[in-house]
């Protein structure tokens, strides 16, 4: 029978012409169907499916795969947005903060549902999962742009400045002053740009030109106090002093007052480093992280930079091995396996080419610190892969990143060419003869391509979906080779074990959880931020000698840590050390360090239900238990929570979360019945259970 042919509305020639131009700068690439995607969404704002046909051409790939790769992630959009995408954040910290009401407000002010666009084609809205704002919540996108605590009354606000031509800040003229003044330090973090760093920056720039003030403007990463961004600090003799939180309007009396000659102000904090919150830190994998300009290598030299390099360049990899292996680092990830003996399994492993991948897809909920290292400190993770290539016989590393990192992504990119024309990568890494090159690629928002093999897929231009193991990517990884996997922070974890050695990072932390992990303390809290200790601190010394406590001033009731596949914890267990076995043996996980904190208000069954429909949201679909037992979860919860045959129901959903647990590929479907299975347990009134109480 004849086959149908569609029929399409004719694209622009710039459209035409954008299409080809992202084919040709991309076919030749490894994996090259996700660049592609990219240049042509970021060039037309959408995927039409005009360019199926040439892309599928150019690849030598099948309409089918073209289209199943466009339909899979979030990201891409196979319909035109309207003038302005506006993207709201979905994920827990945004929803202990307000972001349930500002979803409704938001779909309310513009009259539309998500992914519809208004009626005059102005602004389109969209959900989003995670931003990476989590500690100045709740979030918005516009663009490239993130704007974190956005009330709905601020969210009105900028509609009409978008309605109005709302100027693009890339458009905006940067900060600048002259070298050899005053130093003062504005981050370019973009959790701090997000709350107005960029104005500040002006604003000081604008006041200081005024005044005749010689200032030098130095652009740092953020130090992780969050509730003090955007943070100004100012260089004198006795050490760097903090002003903050700074609005551009508070310049003037700044200067009125002396700040930049270290006068008193009422958003003075003295000396940074005497913060409470910072002092008390135990920084390993961030000390430079907001001491330094993140794109200088002679900042990067000057607080030891490439110091591990410069040791491991001089060694065979079996002994970058033994020392990685010695230090007990694990995996800062759900698995937390030891990658001394991943990077073994690889250097032992057959074959001629070899690859490094990083897994910067940082999509928990509460996490940012992956963020802040690539931003903040990008050299240290490019340090730490080089490292890892020469270890293992690699010559090659990629990073794949969230595409909700668009900061983060141009700074690791200038990082690298940086890098690369001082001889840190490339043919002769530091003049060793050896040779690593490194390149970034870019997600497009699917959760589950943080599980290690539906990343590998992402890489290789396909769809995210789990692989069966065996083979083990340490054997049969990215394009068939050979592959070490690691995660940001197991990675910047390297160049201080190398330039230091293994006993020094090892004698941190307790048991079998060696060294520090970064803590992201986020949702109700007073002090949002990033907290770097040693395992075996407990949740509570974190939630109020660090985070102060809720925000709303109410009792915090549970802590989800680990993520929005992690348990909630209630006040009864926040004395139990932070430490993997420890958390593994009372049914939780500690993954990457995220904790969102949710006050007595919080309703834990709709935040049960909230994972189990995430789960349904992200699922690759590869397995039943996940890809079916996520929705009927959603179903069963709401049964439970309406009352319905309640004894009947809570016995279905114990069955279908063991499924779950032991049925499903990956750790996605494996894990959702965790935060189910805690908030039943410790909050059963809330799915309206009389609770069990001890006679």
């Amino acid at each position: 029978m004849p086959q149908a042919t569609a029929t399409f509305s004719p694209l622009s020639d710039n459209a035409r012409e954008a299409i080809q131009r992202a084919i040709d700068s991309h076919a030749s690439r490894p994996g090259a169907l996700l660049p592609i995607l990219h240049a042509i969404q970021d060039a037309i704002g959408w995927v039409p499916a005009q360019a199926v046909p040439q892309i599928a051409t150019a690849l030598n790939q099948s309409r089918a795969e073209i289209h199943g790769v466009i339909s899979f992630y979030h990201h891409f959009r196979s319909t035109p947005p309207g003038q302005t995408v506006v993207q709201v954040c979905r994920a827990e910290s945004c929803q202990a903060r307000g972001g349930l009401a500002l979803e409704e407000h938001a779909k309310r002010s513009l009259g539309i549902d998500w992914h519809e666009t208004t009626a005059d084609g102005a602004i389109s809205l969209e959900p989003v999962y995670c931003l990476g704002n989590c500690a100045c919540s709740p979030s918005i996108r516009i663009g490239d742009e993130v704007l974190g605590r956005v009330s709905c009354q601020g969210f009105d606000g900028l509609v009409d400045e978008l309605r109005a031509g709302r100027p693009n800040p890339a458009d905006a003229p940067q900060a600048a002053c002259t070298s050899g003044g005053i130093r003062v330090f504005v981050p370019l973090d973009s959790g701090a740009l997000a709350v107005g760093a960029d104005d500040v920056a002006q604003a000081i720039a604008h006041e200081a030109a005024a005044r005749g003030i010689d200032v030098e403007l130095i652009r740092n990463g953020s130090r992780g106090l969050y509730w003090l961004e955007p943070l100004v600090e100012v260089e004198t003799p006795a050490g760097r002093l903090a002003y903050g939180p700074v609005k551009a309007a508070d310049v003037p009396a700044l200067f009125d007052a002396g700040f930049h000659t270290g006068g008193m102000h009422r958003l003075g904090h003295g000396l940074t480093e005497h913060i409470p919150f910072l002092a008390g830190q135990e920084r390993l994998t961030f000390r430079r992280v907001g001491l330094t300009a993140p794109l200088s290598l002679d900042d990067y030299l000057a607080h030891g930079g490439f110091q591990g390099l410069k040791k491991a360049v001089a060694l065979e990899g079996a002994a970058i091995v033994k020392e990685v292996t010695d230090s007990g680092l694990r995996g800062r990830g759900g698995a937390a396996f030891p990658t001394g003996i991943k990077w073994n399994t690889v250097l032992h492993a057959a074959g001629p080419t070899k690859y490094v991948v990083c897994n910067a897809d940082e999509g928990d909920s509460g996490t940012f610190s992956d963020r802040m290292l690539m931003e903040g400190d990008p050299y240290c993770l490019i340090e730490g892969m080089t490292i890892a290539g020469l270890a293992v016989g690699a010559t090659q590393g990629y990073i794949y990143l969230r595409s909700e990192y668009p900061h983060a992504f141009h700074t690791l990119q200038k990082a690298i060419d940086l890098a690369r024309t001082a001889g840190w990568l490339g043919s002769d890494v530091a003049c060793s003869g050896r040779a690593f090159e490194l390149e970034v690629r870019l997600g497009a928002g699917a959760y589950v391509c943080g599980e290690e093999t539906a990343m590998l897929e992402s890489l290789e231009g396909k769809r995210g979906i789990v692989r069966f193991k065996p083979p083990l990517p340490a054997i049969q990884g990215l394009f068939g080779r050979p592959t070490v996997i690691n995660n940001v922070m197991s990675l910047a974890a390297v160049p201080l074990i190398l330039a230091r050695g293994a006993a020094y990072y090892r004698d941190y932390g307790m048991g079998r959880s060696h060294g520090t992990l970064p803590f992201q303390l986020a949702g109700n809290l007073r002090h949002p931020g990033l907290v770097e200790k040693a395992f075996g601190i407990t949740l509570r010394e974190l939630l109020l000698d660090y985070g102060g406590g809720s925000a709303s001033g109410r009792p915090i009731r549970a802590v989800q840590v680990g993520g929005p596949l992690g348990a909630f914890v209630p006040e009864s267990q926040f004395d139990v050390p932070l430490d993997y076995e420890t958390y593994a043996a009372m049914g939780a996980m500690i993954g990457h360090g995220g904790l969102v904190a949710f006050d007595d208000s919080a309703d834990m069954a709709q935040l049960a239900r909230y994972a189990m429909e995430f789960c349904a949201t992200e699922s690759c679909g590869k397995c039943t238990p996940c890809r079916i037992g996520s929705t009927r979860g959603v179903e069963v919860i709401d049964r439970i929570i309406a009352g319905e045959a309640r004894d009947a129901n809570l016995a279905l959903l114990d069955s279908l979360c063991d499924t779950m647990l032991h049925g499903s590929l990956c750790a996605l479907g494996g894990m959702a019945p965790y935060p189910v299975k805690s908030a039943l347990t410790h909050f059963p009134q809330d799915f309206g259970i009389t609770p069990v109480t001890a006679e």
